[in-house]
């Protein structure tokens, strides 16, 4: 069996093992694709040893290398990429990214390429998908800059911080970080905090502790549009006048997509690779592999894949409440 791989959009810890564990499973030949779908269309592809993906699985260098594209491609180019993915016998053609990424790999099944498609990104936001690939690593690397923060806010008592992340139109990685490392406040696209609230939680928050860490999303602000960065520019010059204080600013941006692969994300990229080689082994085809709210891997119809966004009524978002976080 010969199997291609290719990831496409943002890069993220994690795809190594998921590889890895692919090529383990099915001792089958890895053919990976350098360059996201330009990497398909240019046919830069090599094979790589079971041996070599096994000394990378844990490691935060990437195996491979992605690659994005804005356009949408033609009829032509989908032709191109199945002849070449022909001539090298390839059996089925995974690919790992958004929801984009996975959007075209439905066009591409129709060309007759079986095709199977995994949730990668560190915002979290794949349709039906309560996990991706480099969202446990993504929210890791905050948890470390949090408490940066909280040290040199107990050294230096009364400051407050501003912490923007990556995320796009979803808000899920700012909320399950500010969750999971103890920030005060996280402003994310689907909740929006009135100005003069959020200036007064923030003075009263200076009041019982050392230090305010607010993280706010990428997309928080109305200028965003994709590849901004400085909504807490907008939202720094709104609130200081309001509380009184300086505020300190973090772009963690680009810095979250790369670190040690949590254990989690190991573990959640090997059964998502053990739920695709089932696929595989079952005479399934064209299928999105995704993690449900059971921590379980489940195969979906590539025709789904669309973005989400917060859920509203979910747990996440109301434990954020309940602990004040939005």
């Amino acid at each position: 069996m010969k199997l291609g791989m290719v990831i496409s959009g943002g890069d993220v810890s994690g795809i190594n093992n998921f590889v890895y564990q692919i090529a383990r499973l099915t001792q089958a030949n890895i053919i990976l694709f350098d360059g996201g779908i330009q990497g398909l269309l240019d046919n830069r592809q090599r094979e790589i040893s079971l041996r070599d993906l096994l000394d990378y699985s844990i490691s935060a260098i990437p195996v491979m290398a992605s690659g994005r594209t804005t356009r949408k491609l033609h009829g032509r180019e989908y032709e191109a990429i199945t002849k070449q993915l022909k001539a090298l016998h390839i059996d089925a053609l995974i690919m790992a990214g958004g929801d984009g990424s996975l959007q075209f790999l439905n066009t591409l099944s129709e060309y007759g390429i079986v095709c199977f498609g995994v949730g990668m990104t560190i915002d979290n936001d794949v349709f039906g998908s309560d996990y991706t690939l480099g969202f446990s690593t993504a929210c890791e690397q905050v948890i470390k800059e949090v408490s940066k923060l909280r040290n040199t806010g107990r050294a230096l008592p009364g400051r407050v911080f501003m912490m923007e992340l990556l995320g796009g139109y979803c808000g899920e990685l700012t909320l399950q970080a500010a969750i999971k490392s103890n920030a005060d406040i996280a402003l994310i696209p689907e909740c929006e905090i009135p100005l003069e609230t959020l200036a007064e939680r923030i003075r009263h928050k200076l009041t019982q502790q050392n230090s305010v860490i607010v993280l706010c999303s990428e997309g928080y602000t109305r200028e965003y549009t994709p590849g901004f960065q400085g909504a807490i520019d907008t939202m720094i010059a709104r609130l200081e006048p309001r509380i009184g204080v300086r505020i300190r600013k973090t772009i963690i941006g680009y810095g979250l997509r790369n670190g040690d692969p949590t254990c989690e994300e190991i573990y959640q990229g090997t059964i998502i690779a053990s739920e695709v080689v089932r696929c595989i082994a079952s005479g399934l085809r064209n299928k999105a592999v995704i993690i449900n709210s059971s921590n379980k891997p489940i195969p979906i119809d590539l025709i789904s894949m669309q973005k989400r966004l917060v859920d509203t009524e979910g747990h996440h978002y109301k434990l954020a409440k309940q602990l004040t976080i939005l």
